[in-house]
C-alpha cells in the first residue's frame, strides 16, 4: 500500500510576499529555490481593474516555512504581464533558464511570444526580433498561434507544447496542435501527426515518458475530458489508451515523479464539472483532491 500523503501549511516569510493570484507559474530553479511569474493578482491596479501581473518572485523552501524575495531585473526588454502562460525550467537538472511562452495579457490579447529568464544573470531574453504582439498576430519565428491555457513539457532537449485556447485576430479556437521548441537551435517546429489528433482543449496537463507525450484532462466549449491521450514521437501517431480518470478535471496542477518500480504522475486541485450537450457552460466546482497515475500500468 502506498504511504499516506500528509499536507503541511508553510509559514511565509519575507519583507514582501506575493499577493493571492491564479494563472501564475512556479518553477524549480535549483536547490530549494523556485521562481514565480505572472498570474492575475487578487488586488486592484492603479487603473481600477484586476489585471495580470509581470512580477517575478523567488521562493526558498524550508522544512516548515518559505522565504520570498521580489526580483527586480535590470532595465531592458521584458515580457508583458500575463496569466495562463507556459513556463518550463531548462535544461533539466541544471536550471540555467526558465522558458516562457504565451498567455493572456488581457481578455482581448492572447500572446505567442517566446522568452528565457536567465537564472544566474537575472535577466530576460526574447527569442527572435519580434515586438510585443498585442493584436493577436501570427508569429514571425514560427511559434504557435496566440493562445493561453496550453501546456508544455521538456523532453530530450526539446519543449513540446500542446493545445490551448486562442487564435489569430479575435477568433476563439480550442487547439489540438503539437509543437516542439529545440533548445539548441532555439527554433519552433509544428509536428504533423500521421493520424487524427485529439479534440482541441485547454486547461489540460502534458507530460513525457518513454518516447511518448501524454495529455490529460482539459476542456473546450463543447465538452470536458477525463482521459489520457498519448502521442508516439517516433511513429508520430496519437493513441487513446483505456485510461479514464473518474473526474473530468481542468486548470489543475500536475507533476511526473521518478519512482520505483514505475514512475507516478500526480494531479491536484483544479475545476471539475460535467455538462450535457446543449447546456450552458459555467465555472466548474473547485476541488482539492489528489490522484496519481501509475505509468507502468496506466491505472489511476
Amino acid at each position: 500500500m502506498p504511504a499516506d500523503i500528509e499536507w503541511k501549511k508553510l509559514v511565509q516569510k519575507g519583507e514582501e510576499t506575493p499577493s493571492a493570484r491564479s494563472g501564475h507559474t512556479l518553477n524549480w530553479i535549483g536547490g530549494q529555490n523556485y521562481l514565480l511569474f505572472g498570474g492575475i493578482e487578487d488586488s486592484k491596479s492603479a487603473s481600477g481593474k484586476i489585471e495580470p501581473s509581470g512580477d517575478l518572485w523567488t521562493m526558498k523552501l524550508g522544512a516548515s516555512d518559505c522565504s520570498w524575495t521580489k526580483n527586480s531585473p535590470p532595465a531592458g526588454d521584458r515580457p508583458l504581464a500575463r496569466t495562463q502562460h507556459c513556463a518550463v525550467t531548462t535544461p533539466e537538472g541544471k536550471c540555467d533558464r526558465v522558458f516562457v511562452f504565451g498567455g493572456h495579457h488581457n481578455p482581448q490579447c492572447r500572446l505567442n511570444d517566446t522568452w528565457f529568464f536567465e537564472v544566474k544573470n537575472g535577466v530576460w531574453r526574447r527569442i527572435g526580433n519580434e515586438k510585443d504582439n498585442t493584436t493577436n498576430l501570427e508569429s514571425s519565428i514560427g511559434a504557435p498561434s496566440p493562445r493561453a491555457n496550453s501546456s508544455c513539457v521538456l523532453y530530450e532537449g526539446k519543449i513540446y507544447l500542446f493545445g490551448g485556447h486562442g487564435g489569430l485576430s479575435y477568433s476563439r479556437i480550442a487547439y489540438n496542435d503539437l509543437y516542439s521548441f529545440d533548445l539548441e537551435t532555439e527554433t519552433w517546429e509544428k509536428i504533423v501527426p500521421s493520424n487524427n489528433a485529439p479534440d482541441g482543449r485547454g486547461g489540460h496537463s502534458t507530460f513525457a515518458s518513454d518516447g511518448k507525450i501524454f495529455v490529460y484532462g482539459g476542456w473546450n466549449s463543447e465538452m470536458q475530458f477525463n482521459n489520457v491521450m498519448q502521442f508516439d514521437l517516433e511513429k508520430k501517431e496519437w493513441y487513446d489508451p483505456d485510461c479514464m480518470h473518474e473526474v473530468h478535471r481542468w486548470n489543475h496542477s500536475s507533476y511526473l515523479v521518478p519512482a520505483i518500480p514505475t514512475w507516478k504522475f500526480f494531479i491536484f486541485g483544479g475545476e471539475q464539472a460535467e455538462y450535457t450537450e446543449g447546456t450552458a457552460r459555467a465555472f466548474g466546482q473547485y476541488v482539492n483532491t489528489s490522484a496519481l497515475l501509475d505509468m507502468g500500468t496506466l491505472r489511476w
